[in-house]
């Protein structure tokens, strides 16, 4: 790997009659509905030295149309591509390094497999912190102390303490911004021009945090915990009233030196 210029992966996800997410190592990267569905999500962040697994959990299939769609069939293909940064590449022309597909109109049983996985290995890439955190008991205790930190968040939010905010992203910019072509301050000091211009509108707002829509939802073998609700949005995004500047923070947390760190 050239530290000074990373290549960059991505996966390009086509789905269509299936409600799945799409992981790496463990992360969902994104959530799809019935509905056609098309994506090429970064997952440069996620990936790891040695084996890499992506999968696909199925939660529901549409059921097969009486005339099927030639030009949209129902189906699940996630390619694992690499790329330069900044590089546009044309469509059919991505460098795929390993894929999968599910089209239930050329298996014999069309009922979609709960679970769909391939693997492939980085001989070389950067080590985590996530890697190394702890995982997170499933217990009340656990579930309180993520609850506080959440909570923290959402109050800084809500008073536009925006370097509160970025105080505990640190690991994040650390790992993510030479990743992007980018410095960890500079990813911080854009992050700080954004959220200052956002929250000085009229209409600043934070979506309020209810306890029985929130998910802590464990991930990478229990070492990462997304914010998220029964809807799979970002927990810590904006409120109604921002219609017009819409924003979202979705938030991976580990326990990095013994303390609740946004990772990703």
């Amino acid at each position: 790997m050239n530290t000074a210029n990373p290549p960059v992966y991505y996966l390009h996800v086509s789905v269509r009659g299936h409600a799945t997410t799409v992981l790496v190592n463990g992360a969902p990267v994104c959530r799809t509905g019935l509905l056609a569905y098309n994506a090429i999500p970064s997952v440069s962040e996620w990936m790891i030295a040695g084996d890499n697994e992506i999968s696909v959990e199925v939660h529901a299939v549409e059921p097969a149309p009486a005339v099927p769609d030639p030009d949209s069939p129902q189906r699940v293909h996630v390619q694992l591509c690499v790329g330069a940064l900044g590089e546009m590449v044309a469509p059919g022309s991505e460098r795929v390094l390993c894929e999968l597909r599910h089209d239930p109109a050329q298996v014999r049983d069309p009922q979609a497999p709960r679970r769909l996985a391939m693997t492939h290995n980085l001989p070389r890439w950067p080590r985590w912190a996530w890697q190394d955190a702890p995982p997170f008991p499933e217990d009340e205790a656990t579930d309180a102390e993520l609850w506080t930190f959440l909570e923290s968040l959402h109050a800084d939010l809500q008073d536009g303490r925006i370097d509160a905010v970025t105080a505990r992203e640190r690991v994040k910019f650390a790992e993510l911004a030479p990743l992007y072509g980018s410095t960890p301050a500079e990813a911080v000091a854009l992050t700080r021009e954004q959220f200052a211009e956002l929250s000085a509108l009229a209409t600043w707002s934070v979506a309020p945090l209810d306890p029985e829509e929130i998910v802590l939802r464990r991930c990478c073998g229990g070492r990462v915990v997304e914010l998220i609700d029964r809807e799979g949005r970002a927990a810590l995004r904006s409120g109604p009233e921002m219609a017009d500047a819409a924003w979202s923070l979705y938030a991976f947390v580990a326990r990095v030196n013994g303390l609740l760190e946004i990772v990703r």
